[in-house]
């Protein structure tokens, strides 16, 4: 067998074997998932202090259409105390 011959050969086992063996194609998720699986809850910024909280443990509040998250009472209150209701 010949150089040339061999390469042939080997390269039709290499995509016949890639052809047989590929991965599936990947499903399609709903949602943000990390690299184990696990479900990325989305974060949400307080708007008195800035910081960043998961939206299922943040407090809300809602005005006129708009939902507002807070980490705390206390940002709460202040937001209330800065923009009482009625105004934005």
């Amino acid at each position: 067998m010949t150089f040339s011959r061999f390469l042939l050969l080997a390269g039709i086992i290499y995509l016949l074997f890639k052809w047989l063996f590929k991965s599936p194609p990947p499903t399609p998720r709903s949602g943000n998932f990390d690299r184990q699986g696990q479900a990325i809850e989305e974060m949400v910024q307080d708007p008195v202090c800035g910081t960043y909280v998961p939206v299922g443990q943040a407090l809300s509040l809602t005005r006129e259409k708009e939902t507002f998250y807070f980490c705390s009472d206390e940002c709460r209150e202040k937001f209330l105390q800065k923009q009482p209701a009625g105004k934005k």
